[in-house]
């Protein structure tokens, strides 16, 4: 037991001799001092990489200040608590994980990607971190911000396969599932079923124009769903009154555009599958169309005492034109006149 005590006091006071004997070269000092004039004298660490690590405090707040050997800041990190994130990365992350994993989160100052939150997601015995930007969105590792070396930077990546690599795959893989969903959606499901070529370009300038917008956005608000709803209304007040079917289509379009890009890649053929199977067979004629009809009718009555009797009118109706009258209901009366609109059973189950 007594040799445990010297030992453990032994390697004590060595780590502390350590840390005291530890020589800052002047270059890293003086990078410091240049990058952070205001800041108290630090206290100085190397890491496990070789950087020099310069622990300084202001205002409370613990700092953690990087530099390699030759002087070169790399980064500035700090702990904040959750509450202390941006709101949008907050929401950003809400929307893909659940509180109860969060961690702990760091607010970084990189010289290479700016700012950016990175936060440790604990999900059961596995640790994860996580980078956000200022607006909420995933950020990659070793992306440059800037475009110098962009271009190499991408063919270097290109050479390996790497998560860069693997996540820019599974965009092509996006990007040919979108025009593929849309096609069945808009040509082969609407255009051969009701021949409307303007109609057509509707559905696939939202889908194709909506695509990138929500690739490029991890977060989806509330004001991004009015700017939809906003697009919409003006659509319909430039143009000709849409009816249900067709807004139930281009609802469908922007659907699938959301679940293209939102969705985890495995749940895109599923969602997807859904939204063109709906298509496919509410809107299909032998379904709904053939078997119930609205028509507007003109009907000539002289007895003004029947003009407002339904059961008259309806059976009358019947009579007439052969066709099984569900339900009329009277728009207008006129002199000798009655403009109503039938619902109709043209193929009964």
């Amino acid at each position: 037991m007594k040799n445990l005590i010297v030992q453990f006091l032994l390697a004590t006071i060595l780590s502390f001799t350590s840390f005291a004997d530890l020589v800052v070269p002047e270059t890293v000092d003086d990078a410091f001092r240049q990058k952070y004039p205001n800041a108290p004298e630090p206290t100085w660490e190397v890491d496990t990489n070789g950087s020099y690590e310069a622990n300084y405090k202001i205002n409370g707040v613990k700092y953690r200040a990087d530099f390699t050997k030759e002087g070169i800041w790399s980064e500035t990190e700090n702990n904040i608590d959750f509450n202390e994130l941006p709101p949008d990365v907050r929401s950003a992350y809400l929307l893909k994980y659940s509180s109860e994993d969060f961690r702990d989160a760091e607010a970084v100052d990189s010289a290479t990607q700016g700012i950016f939150y990175e936060i440790e997601i604990v999900s059961g015995t596995s640790k994860i971190d996580v980078m956000f930007d200022k607006k909420g969105q995933i950020i990659t590792p070793g992306v440059p911000t800037s475009e110098n070396g962009f271009f190499q930077f991408w063919m270097d990546q290109a050479a390996q396969d790497t998560p860069l690599i693997r996540q820019g795959w599974s965009l092509v893989y996006k990007v040919i599932f979108n025009l593929i969903t849309i096609y069945l959606f808009a040509y082969v499901i609407y255009y051969r079923r009701h021949h409307d070529h303007k109609m057509l370009f509707l559905l696939l300038a939202f889908n194709l124009f909506l695509f990138p917008i929500f690739l490029s956005s991890s977060l989806v608000t509330a004001g991004f769903g009015f700017t939809i709803f906003a697009l919409l209304a003006l659509v319909r007040l430039r143009s000709e009154a849409f009816d249900k079917a067709e807004i139930a289509y281009l609802l469908g379009a922007i659907s699938l555009t959301f679940v293209n890009t939102m969705m985890p890649a495995v749940a895109d053929g599923f969602s997807a599958a859904i939204i063109l199977l709906t298509a496919l067979f509410a809107d299909r004629p032998s379904v709904w169309r053939d078997s119930f009809q609205k028509i507007e009718v003109d009907y000539k009555i002289s007895d003004k005492g029947l003009m407002l009797d339904q059961s008259y009118l309806r059976e009358k109706l019947a009579q007439e034109y052969q066709v099984d009258v569900r339900e009329i209901t009277i728009n207008r009366v006129f002199k000798n006149e009655v403009r109503l609109i039938a619902v109709t059973v043209t193929n009964a189950w």
